[in-house]
């Protein structure tokens, strides 16, 4: 499957569809379109909001988004440009004060970059003009189209990516590309190693790894910080529950 980018505002919300300006040469992996698919089903976008980020980040993962996640992310979108890298449904967008700040959005799946803006249009969040879409494998740089971006976020998105944590964490050797120097980069991810998962935490490890959903039975707060700090000069984590919570800035380049 090839991973097609587009890079270009949609001016209404029904024609979130957009002609690809290229393709890229290399093909999308099937474990990360695999990942991807799931987003794909109508039904799981309507209850994502409460299933995932409600009842599992709560009970199974045992870090509550409005307590933690919520507030991390809205602490590090700054005004500017922001590029939200797998989009869920968003959440974390909706939920958060977006005034001054031009939005772009990256993503697998082009049902879910339908439903986010979709979603923060009808809320009068962005306007549909000035937001663009990217359809895109974030494990390949971004369109050299992009600008710099003041903020990027990666919620929930690590652990479904396939391999061990540094190719998962190769994504940062471009993205610091994409960041303004004074930029900042976070993200949220849950970790399978190192910490204590409950009974519902492992049983949905243990589904999401078989489904394909996860691959991240190895991942580890030690190796995603080392990785960070390869790329940036200034790095902040810290691990709720099962959830490994970072920001960095300063990128090496």
């Amino acid at each position: 499957m090839a991973s097609t980018l587009t890079h270009r505002p949609t001016t209404t919300m029904a024609q979130s569809t957009i002609r690809p300006e290229s393709e890229s040469k290399a093909p999308t992996s099937e474990a990360s379109a695999r990942g991807a698919a799931i987003y794909s089903q109508s039904w799981l976008l309507v209850i994502y909001d409460w299933w995932v980020l409600g009842i599992v980040s709560t009970y199974a993962w045992a870090c509550s988004v409005p307590d933690y996640t919520l507030p991390w992310f809205r602490s590090n979108v700054r005004k500017g440009q922001h590029l939200d890298i797998g989009v869920g449904t968003g959440y974390y967008l909706a939920k958060s004060d977006l005034s001054g700040v031009q939005v772009t959005l990256a993503d697998l799946n082009q049902d879910a970059l339908d439903a986010t803006k979709n979603r923060l249009v009808a809320e009068g969040k962005v306007k549909a003009e000035e937001t663009t879409c990217i359809l895109h494998d974030i494990t390949r740089p971004l369109p050299a189209s992009c600008p710099k971006f003041n903020s990027m976020s990666l919620y929930y998105l690590l652990h479904c990516m396939p391999g061990p944590v540094p190719a998962k964490t190769a994504i940062f050797s471009h993205l610091k590309h994409n960041l303004t120097a004074d930029g900042v980069i976070t993200g949220a991810s849950i970790l399978g190693k190192d910490v204590r998962h409950n009974l519902f935490g492992r049983v949905i490890m243990y589904f999401g790894n078989r489904g394909g959903m996860f691959d991240n039975r190895a991942d580890n707060s030690a190796e995603f910080d080392e990785a960070l700090r390869e790329h940036f000069y200034e790095v902040e984590t810290q691990v709720r529950g099962a959830i490994f919570l970072w920001k960095a800035s300063k990128p090496k380049v």
